[in-house]
């Protein structure tokens, strides 16, 4: 049963009792029943607890990756605050010592996400790929409106096998910013941040387990 669900529940009771006249009897309730009602809260699907971890961020199109040179660093941080924040994983392998090794390591690029997990010595990767992101319909608009795709899923490098998702290839995970109009350059390069950010929180989020009340009521990116 939902918090929701409980809470109807507990108003129905309490409403008859108060009909009835049983004032004590509703006061029993509110001290029995009320503290049993459950938190609508979300269960983390994966559990990173004491793992250590490599976030792998792979931008599929060049030109997102040209026009977007932050982006890689911004979700491979994102990910790494959101799960320190909620203490849901062990340490996370700085965005920094990935991108020196994409430099410094000859064939870096060709290496299996397996093999890129033993590099670093870590339990497991989050493997990202992101097919899309933008933060306007078309270069010439000038309204900011974000939008970012990707497809994510956990490796061991251990055995080089996918332990999640169990039952599809990856997870799609998408996000949209709040449209702002006539936004200067400034903004622009914030608003990339807010919907990296953004996105990276949505998907670190699956490996969390956190009240749904903690999440705000509009967020700046859904």
């Amino acid at each position: 049963m939902t918090r929701r669900a409980a809470m109807l529940v507990l108003s129905a009771v309490l409403a008859a009792a108060a009909v009835a006249g049983c004032e004590p009897t509703a006061w029993i309730l509110v001290q029995t029943i009320g503290p049993f009602i459950p938190e609508d809260k979300h269960v983390a699907e994966f559990d990173l607890t004491g793992k250590s971890l490599l976030v792998l961020v792979d931008v599929d199109d060049p030109m997102v990756a040209s026009e977007y040179p932050r982006v890689e660093a911004l979700l491979a941080t994102g990910i790494a605050d959101t799960l320190k924040d909620h203490q849901a994983s062990g340490p996370v392998v700085p965005a920094y010592s990935v991108q020196a090794a994409r430099r410094m390591e000859r064939g870096f690029e060709q290496w299996s996400v397996a093999q890129a997990g033993e590099y670093f010595n870590v339990d497991l990767v989050m493997h990202v790929r992101l097919f899309e992101f933008r933060v306007k319909d078309n270069p010439s608009a000038n309204v900011l409106n974000g939008y970012a795709e990707t497809a994510i899923r956990l490796v061991s490098p251990e055995t080089g096998q996918q332990v999640w998702p169990v039952l599809a290839e990856a997870r799609l995970i998408t996000a949209e910013g709040l449209p702002e109009a006539d936004a200067v350059a400034a903004e622009t390069r914030e608003y990339e941040e807010e919907v990296a950010k953004g996105l990276a929180a949505k998907i670190a989020r699956n490996f969390c387990t956190y009240k749904l009340s903690d999440l705000p009521l509009r967020p700046k990116v859904k």
